[in-house]
């Protein structure tokens, strides 16, 4: 605002208005001065006025006008002033909100109080907002203490460090309890992954609280083999997604067939699935990312719960051992089973037998199936050092093991024998699994407004241990039953040292860092398989890689743009990937956002594995006989959002090399057909509705992919995922569903060998081959009530019913060859290990 000049200062104004519009005022004090205002009378619609003007200068008269509106003055020359909307100097401010334990708290609102607009901080807790130079900024997070921060004098050369404290009257474990008005959404134009823990499918109800894993399901293009949590992205395999639980990798992810997973939910702070398209911060697989990360100790005050249910029994405790330096945490879950004992027998469910002959051929097939015995537990442990304000060091561990048996008798044959053989005494196919993990993490960590780092060892392995016993009719032999043996144990270890740096400039943030890893596996498998004699010769390597990536803004797009290099010592070659991301809003009013993501990816450890079974044979590639993976990635996709209502959509394209076929792990013999190039395609759609009380979900996957081996011989796999969420709270009380169906198709062109019947009759898929995939489908309900009991505890009751039209989906399929090695009778036994039906679960939890 421009002062006046002298002549302004000629008779003094006074007057007084009541209700006035401020139209008519401006016009007294312009007859009243002998000046001209111009100005655009819908600024001054509807705007009334109560002032009283006491000798005042024309100066003093229009500030008393224009006070406490949006409008300034400006005098062109001596007597035309013009009168306009005040334009106020936006800043850019940046930080990161944490607690005062120095815990990220990801999914912040961060209100402006003069625009009465919102942002949320991401995963990490970091924001960025562009707000007027007079206005206020309301952080604001569940169960802590609103922090205003007035704009201005704040220092916006560097990002804020913002601390929240957790409310007074607020039990300390209650902090995470969510309700459905702050649940954030999955669909974020800003984000290029999907964090599920404090999203609405993260926070159905389910036998062991909000467990991430069943909430990951439900997502589009994340397929699985039924329950299991080993996890199919886009086509993917499963040994194509990386797992990190705070920055340790993990191998196996689930116990019973992903009843649970060996993340324990109670001390899960976030889990973030990058399907595809990731950037540099990432690598070592080609498919996918899943970070999850574990909340801190408690350095003030001691938490825990306790639980127990139909299946198990759960305890955690985190408590301070130096006030506000050190603390710590552990967690132990272990499977009792007792209603799925009493609900299911192992009795063998004996189903139709079939015999397809041509002449002197025939095959015939035995369907049955069976229930495995399951046993499991696991532990976690987390330790956190608070050197100051800005350093920590971290470590956590996890430990788990499953037990697996599973037996059914040898059929009678249906053919008839020869004289000798015609008495077959009962014989016991047996299957017997074990698999455990090992895994921990040591960190150190620097945070501030210039610098985050990360310096930190992890170290993962994976045992998994198995003995086959089966018989073989044998018509060479007095004996009539063969009996054969199988066993193998194999460890795959992880060892990794990385650094990870972020640093904040004025324009950006750089990100570099570097990684070193060993791989090594011990196999002892008896007899000897033909990739292990043949093919399968190392059993471990080396690899180094180094990454940087810039991530900066072009007007409202934003761009990650970097690489990564990798040096393979098996090899002894580098392998260059470089990767780009952006988002782009569109328009005005940020309704739209558009997204997209182009990189390329390695893989140099892979698991072959039937799909069907849980049989697997980890290998070490050479990038000879083992090609080395490599994938590139084509993303773009755009996500809307109106009120209640959220909708995503990604279209992706994914182009890979050195893929090979897990049929190499049943038919070895034909190893060098069963290596070729691979690709994949898709389309994912995701719609929310997050109302007050209600949430409800729904999301669709197609995917496609080819492997072509040779001109003639390739496979293709169709998959088709349609689910459902909904969940409704109010007061104590939150109930919720969710149904899935999944349709899978397999396409196998000349790569299996078919007999034919009778007259060329051509016995079904279904009769003779495993890969004929029964349709899938499952609903889950659940409910949940919570109540207080004291002042510092919280108990909670929760009713899970699984597969609630007892659908009993097949969990994996065994193809047993029960006839001689050389014959023309064919006897094949197809084994069904059936997931369990509907299975109620009661739990009850106390939390302190």
């Amino acid at each position: 605002m421009c002062p006046l000049l002298l002549w302004a200062q000629g008779p003094l104004f006074t007057a007084q208005f009541h209700e006035q519009p401020l139209k008519k005022v401006l016009k007294e004090i312009e007859h009243h001065f002998g000046v001209y205002f111009s100005f655009n009378e819908k600024l001054l619609a509807e705007k009334k006025v109560n002032i009283d003007f006491d000798e005042a200068t024309l100066e003093k008269a229009l500030v008393q006008a224009l006070a406490g509106s949006e409008l300034e003055y400006e005098v062109l020359d001596e007597q035309f002033i013009v009168i306009r909307k005040r334009t106020i100097q936006k800043i850019n401010i940046k930080g990161i909100v944490s607690d005062t334990d120095n815990n990220t708290l990801p999914y912040t609102t961060i209100e402006s109080l003069g625009t009465q607009k919102y942002a949320v901080s991401d995963v990490d807790g970091k924001f960025s907002v562009s707000v007027p130079a007079n206005d206020t900024l309301l952080i604001k997070f569940l169960g802590f203490e609103d922090l205003a921060i007035p704009v201005a004098g704040l220092d916006t050369s560097r990002p804020l460090d913002i601390a929240l404290r957790v409310k007074k009257q607020s039990l300390p474990e209650l902090v995470y309890e969510t309700q459905l008005d702050s649940i954030t959404s999955l669909i974020d134009g800003q984000s290029r992954g999907k964090n599920v823990k404090n999203a609405g499918i993260g926070n159905l109800p389910t036998s062991d609280q909000e467990d991430v894993f069943y909430a990951l399901k439900l997502l589009p293009g994340v397929s699985t083999a039924g329950l299991s949590s080993a996890l199919e992205v886009r086509g993917g395999e499963t040994d194509q997604n990386l797992t990190l639980i705070d920055k340790f990798p993990m191998y196996q992810l689930d116990h019973y067939f992903g009843l649970q997973s060996v993340v324990n939910p109670d001390i899960t702070n976030s889990a973030t699935l990058y399907p595809g398209g990731y950037d540099c911060l990432y690598g070592a697989r080609v498919s996918s990312i899943l970070d999850i990360g574990l909340k801190n100790p408690t350095l003030y005050h001691t938490e825990g719960n306790v639980g127990v249910s139909l299946l198990g029994y759960k305890a955690y405790l985190s408590t301070p051992i130096i006030r506000g330096k050190l603390a710590v945490l552990g967690t132990f879950r272990k499977y009792h089973g007792a209603i799925e004992r009493l609900l299911y027998d192992r009795d063998l469910k004996t189903g139709d037998s079939k015999e397809f002959s041509d002449g002197e051929e025939s095959v015939s097939i035995y369907n049955q199936s069976v229930k495995p015995d399951i046993n499991y537990h696991d532990a976690n442990a987390k330790m956190i050092y608070q050197i100051n304000k800005d350093q920590n060091i971290t470590f956590s561990y996890l430990y788990s093991q499953d037990n697996y048996y599973s037996a059914f008798d040898l059929p009678l044959p249906l053919r008839k024998l020869s004289r000798r053989n015609t008495q077959v005494e009962p014989k016991t196919n047996s299957d017997t699994r074990e698999w455990s993990n090992n895994a921990m993490s040591l960190g150190w960590n620097l945070n501030t407004k210039k610098l985050n780092s990360s310096v930190y060892f992890t170290y993962s392995d994976n045992t998994r241990e198995n003995e086959k016993v089966f018989y073989r009719r044998d018509t060479t032999n007095i004996k009539p039953l063969k009996k054969t043996t199988t066993f193998s144990k194999q460890k795959m270890q992880d060892i990794s040292f990385h650094s990870d740096q972020q640093i904040y400039l004025k324009n950006g943030r750089l990100d570099v860092g570097g990684i070193y890893t060993y791989y090594s596996v011990y196999k002892d498998i008896k007899p000897n398989s033909f990739l292990l004699k043949q093919v399968d010769s190392l059993t471990s390597s080396q690899s180094v890689g180094l990454y940087t990536q810039y991530n900066f803004y072009l007007n409202k797009l934003s761009l990650t743009v970097g690489s990564r290099l990798w040096y393979y010592q098996p090899s002894n070659k580098t392998y260059l990937a470089p990767r780009i991301q952006g988002t782009l809003p569109v328009g005005n009013s940020n309704l739209f956002s558009l997204k997209f993501s182009a990189g390329r990816y390695y893989q140099f450890i892979r698991e072959l594995s039937d799909e069907l079974t849980y049989d697997s044979y980890w290998i070490i590639s050479d990038d000879e006989n083992i090609p080395v993976i490599t994938s590139n990635h084509f993303i773009g996709g755009g996500t809307f959002r109106w009120l209640n209502h959220a909708f995503d959509i990604e279209g992706y394209y994914k182009r890979s090399t050195g893929e090979m076929s897990d049929l190499t792990f049943r038919n070895p013999v034909y190893f060098h057909k069963y290596i070729g190039d691979g690709d994949s395609y898709g389309v994912d759609l995701m719609y929310e509705y997050n109302a007050r009380r209600w949430y409800f979900y729904m999301s669709y996957g197609y995917n496609q992919y080819n492997k072509q081996y040779t001109p003639k011989e390739a496979e293709r796999k169709r998959t088709s995922i349609l689910q459902l969420a909904s969940m409704y709270k109010r007061k104590k009380w939150k109930a919720g569903f969710t149904w899935v169906m999944k349709n899978t198709a397999y396409d196998f062109n000349e790569l299996l060998q078919i007999p034919q019947g009778t007259n060329n009759e051509q016995p079904k898929g279904s009769d003779v081959e495993p890969y004929d995939i029964p349709l899938y489908h499952r609903l889950d309900f659940s409910s949940e009530y919570n109540f207080r009991i004291g002042k510092r505890m919280k108990g909670e009751i929760v009713l899970t019913i699984y597969d609630l039209y007892n659908q009993q989906n097949t969990e994996e399929r065994q193809v047993t060859q029960i006839s001689p090695e050389i014959t023309n009778n064919y006897e094949y036994v197809l084994t069904d290990i059936s997931q369990l039906g509907i299975t109620p679960n009661l739990s009850f939890n106390l939390i302190f």
